[in-house]
């Protein structure tokens, strides 16, 4: 006969519904910085519940529209799916929900009732425009001061068309605005308004100003080339001055591809990219490398910049050497170990620098009360970003140096949940989740104890096999003389019909998906299947066989016996 176990060491296995805790989850779900439910929105997907699957992505990114376009997705790079067949587009996903979804049937989060504190943000952003919704939607009447004539930082400024079309931010945003955010753009904190003022006025102050301070090379005629932050700036603000047929760009990250692939849109007929990163690793993306190549962008690798030639005033070109390694120390200085003596120079009519990036802290106070990191951002638990000045927060890329979107999104979050604690007089530096409540307004609780599950590999899934095989659904593109003559999206994202069966290729990893395999294949008959997932009805005749481990196609079903266990 089977061996029978006490209902105490029964309960070691963990079945989904376990109410203490989601013991278990996905690697896309772990590698999210914006903290996206992703499985929860493939399934809604999957069924063409799109308006409920933007409103769960929404409940933790209020920009699914922006982050379907130009995330770095690492979600998808930790896929379980690609060791199956092909990876998830998960991204795209995103996308679709946001786009296709029927805006007027989406449930949206109420207000809670005014709590009379008044929040300052500083930047209008990712991270500050995420702590404007969800510290609007927590009660807090917000203010958000900009420098720039329009909200939205990054996405909105630095971002260009044929990535992120304006419309998209512009609808994103507003629907921040909608909850009584009130924004006061042309406003430069420290030229428009004091610092000190806003501390005076307001109950708590986040800054969020991003990294907008362009670094500069410490090379001899350095100080004649553009900023290429500043011409993609000017780009999207429709100011487009002539930049001649052949352009240098000095940098190997986003910011400088994407001055390479503008240029080519506004008429220039060769470019260069030179960096001190060699082949595979760039700061950009896979992507961005495999569009350099199809539109005729010339990378020269392990190159360092000895001198921008000028003349009167104007660069008209580089002077560079080879190198074998590059390192940066602590406090970012750059040091190279050269090939030989031996240079090379390069003409153009036009050369953007765009190594790097750094924050713009100048309007806060030189008092000593801010601490900085040893790269110039503001000095601050990430997880509660408050400053070494109470009430003070930071949130973003002034926080964690230059990130991506989804982080500084992520970011903002944690900020106005942090926040909130603060202003409510709680313990703020417990940590804590952000959840939609029973009466559709948002609820703040302490995290539970199983703050950090299990992450469920692919090997793990033993009966993966219950998935059919199939490919990536592929989004549509325009035809390439279009896209690299216009500012066209490169993107054009899902059809209708292809969202649902991408979804419907997602395996799930760690979440119950109420299959009912598990109870299916249980020898003993001890499973049964309810809406919250199976439940053990007879403890002492669990067999711990493993059937139901086996038979789980998404790897959630797992054991934990105690060390002393006795039969």
């Amino acid at each position: 006969m089977p061996p029978k176990f006490s209902k105490e060491i029964t309960e070691k296995i963990i079945y989904p519904e376990r109410p203490d805790s989601q013991p278990r989850t996905s690697p896309c779900e772990a590698n999210c910085p914006a903290g996206n439910p992703i499985q929860k929105s493939h399934a809604l997907i999957k069924e063409g519940h799109l308006e409920e699957a933007l409103s769960y992505l929404k409940s933790r990114n209020p920009f699914p529209g922006i982050t379907g376009r130009i995330c770095a997705h690492p979600c998808e790079e930790q896929c379980n799916r690609g060791q199956y067949d092909e990876k998830i587009s998960i991204r795209g996903l995103e996308r679709f929900a946001a786009d296709r979804a029927d805006l007027t049937r989406v449930t949206k989060p109420k207000r809670r009732e005014p709590t009379g504190k008044k929040l300052a943000i500083i930047g209008s952003g990712p991270a500050g425009m995420t702590c404007a919704y969800f510290s609007a939607l927590l009660g807090h009447a917000v203010t958000v001061f900009e420098s720039a004539p329009i909200p939205g930082g990054i996405p909105r400024t630095l971002v260009p068309d044929f990535r992120l079309p304006k419309d998209v931010v512009d609808r994103e945003m507003g629907q921040v605005l909608e909850l009584g955010v009130q924004v006061r753009t042309n406003t430069a904190v420290g030229k428009d308004i004091g610092f000190d003022d806003i501390l005076k006025i307001f109950d708590a102050c986040l800054i969020a100003t991003g990294t907008w301070k362009a670094r500069q090379l410490n090379v001899p005629g350095a100080h004649s080339a553009l900023s290429g932050v500043e011409f993609l700036r000017q780009v999207n603000l429709g100011r487009r001055e002539p930049i001649g047929d052949k352009v240098v760009i000095v940098g190997g990250g986003g910011v400088a591809f994407d001055c390479a692939f503008t240029a080519k849109r506004l008429g220039a007929r060769e470019i260069h990219v030179i960096c001190v990163e060699g082949e595979g690793t760039m700061c950009a993306t896979g992507d961005d490398l495999i569009q350099a190549r199809a539109e005729g962008v010339q990378v020269h690798g392990s190159r360092m910049i000895s001198k921008v030639l000028e003349k009167g005033g104007k660069a008209v070109g580089v002077e560079y050497f080879e190198i074998t390694a590059f390192e940066f120390d602590e406090k970012g200085s750059l040091k190279v170990v050269p090939v030989s003596d031996t240079t090379q120079v390069l003409s153009a009519d036009t050369v953007f620098l765009a190594v790097g990036v750094e924050p713009s802290l100048g309007f806060l106070p030189g008092t000593g009360a801010f601490h900085f990191t040893p790269k110039g951002a503001l000095a601050a638990d990430p997880e509660r970003p408050m400053t070494s000045v109470a009430g003070v927060f930071a949130a973003g890329d002034v926080l964690t140096g230059p990130s991506t979107i989804a982080g500084a999104i992520g970011s903002g979050r944690r900020a106005a949940i942090t926040i909130d604690g603060y202003l409510s007089g709680r313990n703020f530096l417990e940590p804590v989740n952000v959840r939609i409540g029973e009466d559709g307004c948002l609820a703040t609780e302490a995290s539970l104890p199983q703050s950090s599950p299990h992450i469920v590999t692919f090997e793990e899934m033993m009966n993966v096999q219950f998935f059919e095989k199939k490919g990536r659904e592929a989004t549509g593109k325009p035809a390439h003389e279009t896209s690299i003559s216009s500012f066209e999206g490169l993107d054009r994202g899902f059809a209708n019909d292809q969202g649902p069966p991408e979804a419907g290729r997602c395996l799930h990893c760690g979440h119950c998906t109420l299959c009912g395999c598990c109870v299916e294949n249980c020898p003993g008959f001890v499973l049964t299947m309810t809406p919250q997932g199976p439940q053990p009805t007879y403890y002492d005749e669990c067999w711990h066989c493993g059937c139901c481990r086996i038979a789980c196609p998404g790897g959630v079903v797992s054991y934990k016996f105690p060390l002393n266990m006795m039969v």
